[in-house]
């Protein structure tokens, strides 16, 4: 697996620390970081979008009521850039 690039592993960074922001029942570390970054670079994806998102939850959040929750606060909000 290459290395993930400096931008998409400064958006999924970015993206765990908004996360880690909602009223989780566990949140995300390093570990759940990589795996996520892990997800998306084999699906092919360079960019944490709410799409890619809405594929690749499940690598960052754990529990159906945390995945359930990000969706409800809005992916577009917890993944956006700048």
């Amino acid at each position: 697996m290459p290395a993930a690039t400096e931008f998409l592993a400064a958006q999924v960074a970015a993206a765990v620390a908004r996360l880690r922001g909602l009223e989780l029942q566990k949140q995300p570390g390093v570990a759940e970081a990589v795996s996520w970054t892990t997800a998306l670079q084999v699906l092919g994806l360079g960019e944490l979008d709410a799409a890619a998102a809405e594929r690749t939850l499940g690598a960052v959040l754990k529990y159906d009521e945390d995945v359930q929750l990000a969706r409800t606060t809005g992916l577009a909000t917890l993944v956006r850039h700048g």
